[in-house]
This record gives structure tokens, sequence and C-alpha cells, in this order.
């Protein structure tokens, strides 16, 4: 989750696009497909509308799956507490630059979290009103998933992501993914890659993050057999986590996210929806919901004394 305030209001920045798919070229998320389940689902082609909302921007995609080749077009947008006022207008622009009616989607993906209790409340909100309307069924991508896919999904080879996320409260949500070729012709319409979780979400507090990440390293990189790492999310951003990593991993493989690059993607989030309603994995609107790694959003006077005292000290060291 963004470390911002949900109150604040940033101004609003450029509107990023997502990279159009060069003919014949396949990004290891239109690889994902996982096995359709039918000769029906494989030939059908999909439109999928994904909206993001777990931290201050607001992500809106509309993916479209077997017309030829892939495309998706993404709005994004940092509304922090504004999202609620302006994601439906994004969504209205996406399809009408697309000339694509709500009518024609086929499914929604939504953003189920972990990340801000509010922004996850208004995204769930919003595809269960337009999955009641339309009468299609919803996909729940699990936020930190999303942040390992768009870090992968333009042709990174083998390697282990860390997706980590800032919580709030001194602590951090984290999970490990892997991403693999699938045995066979990669560059092929048929090519196909998996990503695999290696540890489930969950929230860590931040002065134990190092160590938990060292242990699931030494238990996960001789299994997986791969030695690249990638870091997705926006715990990176912040100075007490980098400082940390660096000072136990050096400056290992790729660079971290800047601040711009943390924040789930819509077109990332709508590529795993299709993967995951081609395999079935769709979920009627009533059945939709956050997924919450804890009920407490916030810190109590004491609590919040408390951590300004350990800031404090940690400052003076």
């Amino acid at each position: 989750m963004d470390s911002s305030s949900e109150a604040d209001s940033p101004a609003l920045a450029p509107r990023p696009r997502s990279r159009p798919h060069a003919p014949g070229s396949r990004s290891h998320a239109q690889a994902a497909q996982h096995e359709p389940d039918s000769a029906a689902q494989r030939v059908r082609p999909v439109r999928v509308l994904a909206l993001s909302t777990s931290g201050t921007w607001c992500s809106v995609a509309l993916y479209r799956h077997g017309f030829g080749d892939d495309d998706s077009d993404c709005i994004s947008e940092p509304l922090g507490a504004q999202q609620s006022m302006n994601i439906l207008a994004m969504v209205d622009e996406l399809c009408r630059g697309a000339r694509i009616e709500l009518a024609e989607l086929d499914a929604i993906a939504f953003d189920a979290g972990p990340g801000s209790f509010t922004g996850l409340r208004i995204g769930c909100a919003v595809a269960q009103g337009l999955g009641f309307a339309l009468d299609r069924p919803l996909v729940a991508v699990d936020s930190l998933r999303a942040l390992a896919w768009q870090r992968v999904r333009f042709g990174t080879a083998e390697a282990i992501v860390l997706a980590a996320n800032d919580a709030r409260m001194d602590e951090l949500y984290v999970a490990m993914y892997r991403i693999g070729p699938v045995p066979g012709e990669a560059s092929g319409a048929n090519a196909a890659a998996l990503l695999e979780t290696l540890e489930a979400p969950r929230i860590v507090a931040r002065a134990r993050f190092v160590d938990e990440i060292d242990e699931w390293l030494r238990t996960h990189r001789p299994l997986a057999g791969v030695d690249a790492l990638l870091r997705a999310g926006d715990a990176w951003v912040h100075a007490p986590t980098a400082l940390a990593w660096d000072a136990r991993f050096g400056t290992i493989g790729p660079p971290a996210p800047v601040a711009d690059d943390a924040y789930v993607r819509a077109d990332a989030l709508a590529e795993l929806g299709c993967a995951d309603w081609h395999a079935g994995r769709a979920i009627p609107a009533s059945q939709a919901a956050p997924r919450y790694l804890r009920d407490k959003v916030a810190l109590d006077h004491d609590e919040q004394r408390a951590a300004r005292e350990r800031a404090e000290a940690d400052s003076r060291e």
C-alpha cells in the first residue's frame, strides 16, 4: 500500500498508458493464460475490464484477448481519496476511446488487496456494481501478485520476484513468487509462463523484514533453481527498508522500482484476471470481497507515541 495518507490528493500527473505489443511479439503476461477448461473457451475472444485501487493511485484498463494480437489500454492517476469520484469517469473514458460498450465486456477484474482499506472497498464496490448491472463475473486478483507480474511481463527470463508494499504501522505486506517458462516453444502462439506463489501474502514487521526474506531465499532459491531476484512494490521507495536491504544483501539484482512504477497497474491486473477467468476462477458479483490481512487500520495514541520514539532513537544512531 502506498505510504501516503489516504486523505492526500496529489496533483494529477500525466496519464501513463500501456505499451502496445508489437505484432508477433508476446509478453510473459500474454503468455500466462492457463490452459482453458474447454475448446469453446480456447477460441473465444475475451474483453476484461480491470480496476486497481489498493493504493493512492487509481488505475483502470481494458484488455482484449483473442482478437488477433492481444491489446490493452490503461489510464492511471494518483487520485488519493478522490478515487471514488473519478473511477467511473475513467472507465467511461477508456471504453469510449476503445469504442467498446460496457455490455461487450466478458469479465471484470479488481485489485482485491492487501492494501488501503478505503481503496479496496472502493474497487470492490465498483466492480460489484458493474458485475450486477451487466450480469458479468468478477475476478479477484491479489495486489502483490499483480505487482510481481508487472515486473516480469515484458520478457524477463526466469526469476524470483519479491513483492513488498508499505502497510504502515511499521509493517509491510510481503509475498514471494517465481516466474518460469512452460515447456514448449516460448516464442510461438502457444508460449506460456506461469507465476507461481512461493510465499503467500502476509504482514511482516519492518524490523523483521530482512531476516524473514533471508529465510525465504535460503528455502526457495535452491528448490526454484533460479538465481535472478527482482523486487516489486513501494516498500523499496522508503529509506528504512531500502537501507536495511542494502546492508544485508547489497545491490544484487536490478534496481527496485521507483515511486511512479511501484503501484498496481490495471493492465497487468487485467492480464492476470483474464488468465484466471480462463482457469475458471471467476466468481459471481455477490461473492466478491477485499482480501484484508488485518482488522486494525491505525495505531492508538500510545502506539503512535512509541513509534515516534523508536524513529527518533533510530535517527540518533
